[in-house]
């Protein structure tokens, strides 16, 4: 998953737009990916036999120390790479210049339009 994202990223030439910015993947419950701390983070769950990622947003693990938000329902496999190509979309629009930070900017708007570039309009369902 990581190395898709890498190239994803890559193939959009995002990098230098997106700036600062913490991926972090756990692959289990027990977190050893720190996905709870990372800017966005993604959890891999079992779900009855089907894989389920779950995201969270605004997490640091820094001297400004935050748990990342659970945006709403997890995505299969297939759909974690383009749910984060939605996140960052996002965050381009609502940037208030190319200074501001990822996570400055979620601080400062909070979940909802993220979660709304995730979901739509209704902004998903409760967290799973």
């Amino acid at each position: 998953m990581a190395q898709e994202l890498a190239l994803r990223f890559e193939e959009l030439k995002l990098e230098h737009d997106v700036g600062p910015l913490k991926i972090k993947i756990s692959g289990c419950i027990n977190a050893c990916g720190h996905h709870h701390v990372g800017h966005i983070g993604i959890l891999g769950l079992d779900r009855a036999g089907v894989e389920n990622y779950q995201i969270t947003l605004g997490g640091d693990g820094s001297e400004t120390a935050s748990i990342g938000e659970k945006t709403g329902p997890g995505f299969a496999y297939d759909e974690i790479t383009p749910a984060i190509e939605r996140i960052i979309q996002a965050y381009l629009e609502i940037r208030q210049d190319a200074s501001e930070t990822f996570l400055q900017t979620y601080r400062r708007v909070g979940l909802a339009p993220f979660k709304s570039a995730l979901y739509g309009a209704e902004g998903g369902r409760d967290a799973a």
